[in-house]
């Protein structure tokens, strides 16, 4: 019987719903939901049912393993706290993101990490997303950062959406498209777009976007490298789309402009992958320092702001 289980079955009783339950968690609801079918077949019993389709009540096997249960956990929990102030040697929470997402959001992220949890080691890794959700899923990365949902069901993973990342038009301070007020698409025309990657996410968004606008006379670069990308921008050599937290730093020192657009561009999604292992304490940081980045209202976080 999993410690996971028992621990779905509690929430769901606290917060009286499922849904309610696997917010608590930083869990899915389907996963919470095979959390209690799993426990159910152990006990060979139903353990809940709703009242008027709504409100999610025990059963009568239901109210007799609560107490037990209910027991267990605080067991658990007591001795977690009897060892509380012993320091963790060498523990690694492994993190893993797709290419240069690291690099403007790790620094953060590690920040927060570093300073909150001391005695831990936060390892971090290049995956691509299909490989980071079956990596999570087999226990080899504790956290992942991607571009779009995983299509395949991993029962192991938490999958959370942590923004809708905002695309912009960036050109050199001196481009022409400086000096006009709002952009439409045709202004593109005979323009040299670089992109990052054409099977990247952001650059099929764009691709779409400028085709539903009838923008098909342009010159198309790629580049796999967005350092190399932004220097060929900043030189003039053509203009990028690009995720605006890329580039606000060289658009806050005027190396590069934010061109005006008279259609705001689609987003990228932003999903933040978590193994359902994941001690509470180091999920909410995760969460909250995702969010407060891509938000850009971060804030300074005390080891205590995480304490489950």
């Amino acid at each position: 019987m999993e410690l996971k289980n028992i621990e779905a079955f509690l929430m769901v009783v606290e917060k009286g719903s499922f849904s309610a339950a696997a917010d608590a968690l930083y869990i899915s609801q389907p996963t919470i939901s095979v959390r209690i079918q799993q426990l159910e077949k152990e006990l060979n019993s139903t353990l809940f049912e709703r009242v008027n389709g709504k409100k999610t009540t025990l059963t009568h096997s239901g109210k007799k393993v609560y107490p037990y249960f209910h027991e267990v956990l605080h067991l658990i929990e007591k001795s977690q706290n009897i060892v509380k102030e012993e320091p963790l040697h060498h523990q690694k929470i492994k993190i893993s993101c797709t290419d240069h997402m690291g690099v403007e959001i790790m620094p953060e992220i590690l920040k927060i990490l570093y300073d909150c949890f001391p005695s831990l080691e936060f390892p971090i890794e290049i995956r691509s997303t299909e490989q980071l959700a079956e990596d999570i899923s087999a226990g080899k990365i504790d956290i992942g950062f991607a571009y779009h949902h995983t299509k395949e069901n991993h029962p192991d993973l938490s999958v959370i959406k942590i923004a809708n990342e905002q695309n912009i038009l960036v050109c050199a301070p001196d481009h022409s498209l400086t000096k006009l007020d709002k952009i439409v698409p045709s202004d593109l025309e005979n323009e040299r777009i670089i992109v990052y990657n054409r099977e990247f996410v952001t650059t099929k968004i764009i691709g779409e976007f400028l085709e539903k606008n009838r923008l098909k006379d342009y010159k198309e670069v790629e580049i796999n490298n967005v350092g190399w990308l932004k220097m060929m921008v900043r030189k003039g050599l053509g203009v990028a789309f690009l995720q605006e937290i890329i580039v606000k730093e060289e658009i806050k020192n005027g190396k590069l402009y934010k061109v005006p657009l008279s259609k705001s561009l689609p987003p990228t999604p932003i999903y933040l992958f978590l193994h359902s292992e994941l001690p509470q304490n180091i999920k909410k940081a995760i969460i909250q320092t995702s969010k407060g980045i891509f938000s850009q209202t971060i804030k300074t976080f005390t080891k205590s702001d995480f304490l489950s």
